[in-house]
């Protein structure tokens, strides 16, 4: 069968027509990918991404796979950890121990079919990977993943800055420039809605005898140790900080002096009943304040403060609350 050179003209202008109007979408979904990107923090832009991947494509049935030297593996999918998604981690990631996050899309779970990995990323320190379902969308995915690339590797650069100019180097916890910027605006909420939160003021009980008499790496060991157990025994809302020296903070969003002190009494035991690093046991001061319209972000280090200075002057290894600024 043959067809006029009218008809043919006619194919060619409406194959144009779609494949105009197909990288039009491409274009605007890809833009709003790299914005998504930009504006949010790595976890949630990799989840928000596999998110509107498998919206827009369900069949496709997308996941992203990431291998960072010296770190946890992490895992981002439309696919049930027991309907393939984890089978597809471990092929991915290795032996390795990983996070799986499985992203919810709606309707039914796709099929997994022969899977397409496509690198985002393949550097010494870190491997992204996205796999998606093969033969369906392939072409459109490879145009993303292009233009993908260079908004995932300034992402995870600004990770890294951003790490370097939060986090503590010793412990890792958040330092200090971060508990003064997340306080204002734990404090700026709070007297926006009327809510309330408590800070923590947390120091180790004769920490220059540890040092003097083990030794700085000891001392070292020693904070971090505790940092860690900080880490592990407050809530997923909290946020533990490395405040300096061997002081830490904590801040409890919505949470009233009651139920911050009796957190800081379970800390204190839990370190109380700790073996550390070469046996050593020690035990920790506290200080608490709650936030109440009327008082500045620095009232509420100050009366911390002035808490754990009164339970180092009743003896240490205690919890303490001051009420009154002065």
């Amino acid at each position: 069968m043959f067809i006029t050179e009218a008809e043919a003209v006619h194919i060619r202008e409406g194959g144009a027509a779609e494949d105009l109007t197909r990288h039009r979408t491409l274009a605007l979904f890809t833009e709003s990918i790299v914005s998504l990107l930009s504006s949010t923090t790595f976890p949630q832009a990799m989840i928000d991404l596999v998110s509107l991947m498998g919206q827009t494509f369900p069949q496709a049935a997308p996941g992203i796979f990431i291998a960072t030297a010296g770190s946890e593996g992490q895992a981002y999918s439309v696919l049930d950890a027991d309907s393939g998604g984890l089978a597809e981690a471990k092929r991915i990631l290795g032996t390795r121990h990983f996070s799986y996050t499985p992203v919810l899309v709606g309707g039914h779970p796709p099929l997994v079919r022969r899977r397409l990995d496509m690198a985002l990323m393949n550097s010494q320190e870190t491997r992204i990977v996205l796999s998606i379902n093969s033969g369906i969308h392939d072409g459109i995915f490879r145009e993303w993943v292009k233009i993908l690339t260079p908004a995932v590797v300034k992402l995870i650069n600004h990770e890294i800055l951003l790490n370097l100019a939060y986090r503590d180097g010793l412990t890792g916890l958040l330092n200090y420039r971060a508990f003064e910027e997340m306080i204002r605006a734990e404090h700026d909420r709070a007297k926006r809605y009327g809510t309330t939160f408590s800070v923590m003021m947390a120091d180790i009980d004769w920490f220059k005898k540890i040092n003097d008499g083990f030794g700085h790496q000891i001392g070292d060991l020693v904070l971090k140790s505790l940092a860690e157990r900080l880490s592990r025994g407050i809530r997923k809302s909290d946020r533990a900080f490395r405040y300096g020296g061997e002081e830490f903070a904590v801040l409890l969003p919505h949470t009233a002096i009651g139920k911050a002190k009796n957190l800081a009494e379970r800390i204190r035991l839990m370190v109380e009943k700790t073996d550390f690093v070469a046996g050593l046991h020690i035990t920790i001061s506290i200080g608490i304040s709650e936030y109440r319209d009327g008082l500045s972000h620095y009232d509420l280090v100050k009366q911390a403060d002035k808490g754990l200075y009164l339970a180092k002057k009743r003896g240490r290894n205690r919890v303490e609350v001051l009420k009154g600024v002065s």
